[in-house]
């Protein structure tokens, strides 16, 4: 059962650096077992995917970070597996980040603050050429 309530249509876009979705896709799971029992389960298919979606794209176009659409409960589920004392592969410590970007975001969607986005159009291959030039160093 999802935790419903004033916030429960909003959302929040928060951008996670690319060791933080790997943070997060190593505690966010897809289920949990007994999962009627919670009133708001610390696992998501639907966030799990999100972050499983953003991390192959980070990978496969060399993207350092990657923004995520955070519903109420999404955060909740950060706040119950994100342990505040997490640390990335090289030993940075990053799990008070993701929280502290959680905490944000609930904060954003409790107060209807959020920012909206629209999302870019397709670009055109002019503009990806131009833009593939530009990080060639223009040649």
């Amino acid at each position: 059962m999802a935790l419903s309530g004033p916030d429960s249509g909003r959302t929040a876009s928060v951008v996670f650096t690319l060791e933080e979705l790997w943070l997060l896709q190593s505690v966010i799971r897809h289920e949990i077992v007994q999962k009627e029992q919670w009133q708001a389960p610390p696992a998501d298919a639907d966030f799990n995917d999100q972050v499983v979606e953003s991390l192959y794209r980070c990978e496969t176009l060399g993207l350092g970070e990657a923004a995520l659409v955070l519903r109420w409960n999404d955060c909740l589920v950060i706040d119950f597996c994100v342990p505040q004392s997490a640390k990335s592969p090289s030993g940075a410590a990053i799990g008070k980040n993701v929280l502290m970007k959680s905490f944000r975001a609930r904060k954003e969607i409790r107060e209807g603050t959020a920012a909206t986005a629209d999302e870019p159009g397709t670009p055109s291959a002019s503009e990806i050429q131009e833009q593939l030039r530009n990080m060639n160093g223009g040649s």
